[in-house]
């Protein structure tokens, strides 16, 4: 048997962060007096946003994570895809915008975080496919 001792770190921080943007969402819904929905308030929905995004691919990239670590490859890979996996989870609701006048280094950033977890799982992806 497998012992699993990379996965859970990422998971565990993936998790904190989940726990803060649903903090953060829950304040926002106290504020703005919405209880489902965003009411037409845009940071309202901004806040719905930063958690929906990360929850939507944060899951499968964890997977991907445990999968890798359970075939057996190296730690360091391991490491590497989990230190980048939680620094563009954590990029990208710092950086999420609601129109499209957002200064230009979010609009950079926003586009690295996406396009780097949408690479990061196809990294995962290839790695459960080769190995």
């Amino acid at each position: 048997m497998t012992l699993i001792s990379v996965t859970p770190f990422y998971a565990a921080a993936i998790a904190i962060l989940m726990a803060v943007l649903s903090t953060w969402t829950g304040i926002m819904r106290g504020k703005t007096g919405v209880a489902l929905g965003d009411g037409g308030n845009s940071a309202m929905a901004l806040a719905i946003r930063r958690f929906g995004n990360l929850s939507e691919y944060a899951a499968m990239a964890i997977l991907l994570l445990l999968l890798m670590e359970m075939r057996g490859v190296d730690g360091r890979y391991l490491h590497a895809y989990g230190i980048a996996l939680l620094m563009l989870r954590i990029i990208h609701p710092a950086v999420l915008f609601d129109n499209l006048t957002a200064p230009m280094w979010k609009k950079a950033g926003r586009f690295v975080s996406a396009a780097g977890t949408a690479l990061l799982l196809v990294i995962g992806a290839a790695a459960l496919l080769i190995w």
